[in-house]
């Protein structure tokens, strides 16, 4: 009998964790769903992408810009079907499960289901694209000091 009560028991306690579990888990996709993760990823890839690309295409021939453009695509498709969201969102899931408790989940909710979180949440993609604009240009800025610095780090032809 009191072997029966203990797996009762431990059977219980299990629900109720896998049920708390499974309440913590509706939060944080709700929260991914409100904050268009999904969205947002798509649009990192599409900015990182034509970065790339451009960068790949300086002081190419048109044949060299068709090519790099090609193996480009192909890379990035790989990207895509190897990190997309489908097969990464679990990993984002687990990972919010223990960085944040219930309570803090609760409040970010709010806070996203709040005007200025809809805000937040719309403008987000503008002050992405600006930003990487930004950093866009600083990268450019560096690439002369950048070239320098390896020019100057060659080793140098003894003669």
């Amino acid at each position: 009998m009191k072997l029966k009560l203990a797996v009762v028991a431990l059977l219980l306690g299990t629900s109720v964790a896998l049920a708390q579990d499974a309440g913590k888990t509706a939060k944080i996709e709700e929260m991914l769903r409100l904050t268009k993760t999904d969205e947002m990823m798509q649009q990192v890839m599409s900015q990182m992408k034509a970065m790339n690309l451009q960068q790949l295409q300086k002081n190419l021939s048109p044949d060299e810009k068709a090519q790099a453009a090609e193996m480009q695509q192909k890379i990035f498709d790989l990207v895509n079907a190897k990190m997309s969201w489908e097969k990464f969102k679990p990993a984002v899931v687990q990972i919010y499960g223990e960085v944040y408790t219930d309570e803090e989940l609760d409040g970010i909710l709010a806070f996203y289901r709040s005007p200025a979180g809809h805000a937040m949440i719309e403008k987000m993609p503008q002050l992405m694209s600006r930003t990487m604009a930004v950093v866009q240009k600083l990268t450019a800025d560096l690439q002369p000091d950048i070239q320098k610095l390896v020019k100057e780090s060659a080793p140098k032809d003894k003669k």
